[in-house]
């Protein structure tokens, strides 16, 4: 179909989430009515998202996916995003990951000199693992605070990289890996980058993504070795398990 402007789609979007966070369906008429836009062009959108009847009440699967795609049409993340609970925001933020051919590991451990290290989201695809902090924002914290975030995140980046070299020490056959260090929000960031150490908002996730697959060894990174055969996964889960 041809779509209607990006701001049609964004107020269509707005109202169905913020009807959602209330518990309340809303009618197509409603809808049209509030979005400004007739009702035949409200049912092709929602139809193109999948989503048909004169009563509509999202559920989280379909809150989500409608985010998916109207950050794929180019509306901004903020926008539509902080309409989310914070388990949902999480669920969102896998699900454009694992859309990008990631694989995702929530609230990984990481045990060293008696201390446990958590990383919030690990997403690992061929020799990239990013470790993300994902902060929920209601605005962009100050410069001390960010300054914190990435003398946390350094520690952790520094206690897996250790981590994985304890565990492969003695293995012959080995093949490199990156990891990456990120904090991801709901909300645009006031800086891009700090330290070497990327910010991104949900909305810019996607293009952050192929950015760091290009030119990941311009920003913060540190290589390791892992065995040549066997799943990054499953080496993870045994390394979390070890004291």
């Amino acid at each position: 179909m041809d779509y209607p402007s990006r701001e049609v789609v964004a107020r269509i979007i707005e109202i169905l989430l913020k009807n959602s966070k209330a518990g309340k369906a809303i009618s197509i008429s409603d809808l049209s009515e509030r979005a400004l836009v007739s009702e035949k062009i409200a049912r092709k959108i929602l139809f193109s998202w999948g989503i048909s009847g004169d009563i509509i009440e999202l559920s989280e699967r379909e809150k989500i996916d409608i985010i998916i795609k109207a950050l794929e049409y180019g509306v901004e993340g903020e926008r539509v995003s902080r309409y989310l609970e914070w388990t949902e925001f999480e669920k969102l933020v896998a699900k454009v990951l694992e859309r990008a051919g990631y694989r995702t590991r929530w609230n990984v451990r990481i045990p060293r000199h008696r201390h446990r290290y958590q990383i919030d989201l690990l997403a690992y695809r061929g020799n990239l693992v990013l470790l993300i902090d994902c902060k929920h924002w209601k605005r962009p914290p100050p410069p001390s605070a960010e300054f914190k975030m990435v003398e946390a995140q350094e520690r952790r980046l520094m206690a897996l990289r250790s981590k994985l070299e304890e565990e492969v020490a003695g293995v012959e056959k080995t093949r490199e890996i990156y990891l990456v260090p990120m904090v991801l929000s709901l909300y645009q960031p006031s800086r891009k980058i700090l330290n070497g150490h990327l910010f991104a908002s949900i909305g810019n996730l996607r293009s952050l993504l192929e950015y760091v697959e290009s030119a990941y060894f311009q920003i913060r990174h540190e290589k390791v070795k892992l065995p040549e055969e066997g799943d990054f996964i499953v080496f993870l889960t045994r390394i979390q398990g070890a004291g």
